[in-house]
């Protein structure tokens, strides 16, 4: 790993990165999530789907968690455990669909943090860590142009690590 790398040299480039209009339903979203899955080798990575308004500018982060948590509302309370009486069937059944038409807009996480494209990597490490944080949307000139994950991070650190090691 170079001491000298940006962010640009590690981020996901937003073409590669899914991301929605805030009009998007639950439902468009997970099958966005499906083909990133897909184009990713199978493995539900990337996580998170980027949100986007009407002029482009991003909005929110919605994760997995977040479309799960938009499916199954009514089924849990504020704790997210299953109220008495529900079962995998009634989140899964048939009211699944008229649950999936809800936008993304109201499930999705506030943006909290950004980063520039040339910001050190030492820099976007330490604010993943002090507001625990999986993923940084990465800005150029005020433009979303891509993504850093805490797992690129990792790769590069554990990388430099054994190559230590071998020493």
């Amino acid at each position: 790993m170079s001491y000298e790398q940006k962010i640009k040299d590690l981020m996901v480039s937003l073409e590669d990165y899914p991301h929605v209009p805030f009009w998007f339903s639950l439902e468009q979203a997970a099958v966005i999530a499906r083909e990133a899955a897909i184009k990713f080798e199978g493995v539900f990575e990337p996580r998170a789907i980027l949100v986007f308004d009407e002029k482009y500018h991003l909005v929110g982060i919605l994760t997995l968690k977040d479309i799960i948590r938009g499916l199954q509302a009514e089924l849990f309370d504020k704790s997210g455990m299953a109220l008495a009486g529900f079962s995998w069937r009634d989140l899964t059944g048939p009211d699944l669909q008229g649950r999936a038409q809800k936008a993304v807009s109201e499930v999705m996480s506030p943006i909290s943090v950004t980063v520039d494209a040339d910001t050190p990597l030492v820099t976007a490490l330490s604010l993943m860590i002090k507001d625990n944080l999986e993923r940084i949307p990465v800005l150029e000139n005020n433009r979303v142009i891509g993504i850093l994950r805490i797992t690129d991070l990792f790769r590069e650190i554990s990388d430099a690590l054994l190559a230590e090691t071998k020493l």
